[in-house]
Parts: C-alpha cells; sequence; structure tokens
C-alpha cells in the first residue's frame, strides 16, 4: 500500500556507511522517544555515496529528523 503522505529527505553523509550509521543511531533514538514513527533508508544519490533518501511516514515526522539529525551524517 502506497502512503501518499510519506516525505522523503535527503541527507548529506560523510564517511559513507559510517555517516549513515551515525544518522541510522540518531533517527532510531528518536523513534524510540516516539518523536517520529517509522523510517526507511532509502537508496544513495550518486555512485560518491555523499548523500542518502530518508523515508518518513508524513512530513511532521521528516521536518523533526531534518532538525535533529542534519547534521549526523556529516559530524
Amino acid at each position: 500500500m502506497i502512503n501518499q503522505n510519506e516525505c522523503v529527505i535527503i541527507f548529506s553523509v560523510r564517511g559513507g556507511i559510517f555517516g549513515v550509521g551515525r544518522l541510522a543511531t540518531r533517527l532510531v533514538g528518536l523513534a524510540a522517544d516516539h518523536r517520529i514513527g517509522e523510517w526507511h533508508i532509502g537508496h544513495w544519490i550518486d555512485w560518491s555515496h555523499s548523500a542518502i533518501r530518508i523515508s518518513f511516514e508524513n512530513a511532521a515526522d521528516a521536518a523533526c529528523a531534518k532538525s535533529a539529525c542534519y547534521d549526523a551524517a556529516t559530524a
């Protein structure tokens, strides 16, 4: 079933999989605190693995994640 309200955010990533790991750790924490709902990791946007798509259930969750985690993968 397709969620029409689903929202995708592209997060910049430094360090490839390690940057995504830091980002995922923060997203798991937000979900555990019930600040966001489910999220799903998407595909890299390029071959150099400089950014990745993350989908959220709705725009509010995406906005919360963006404000709380935008720098997580580039630290």
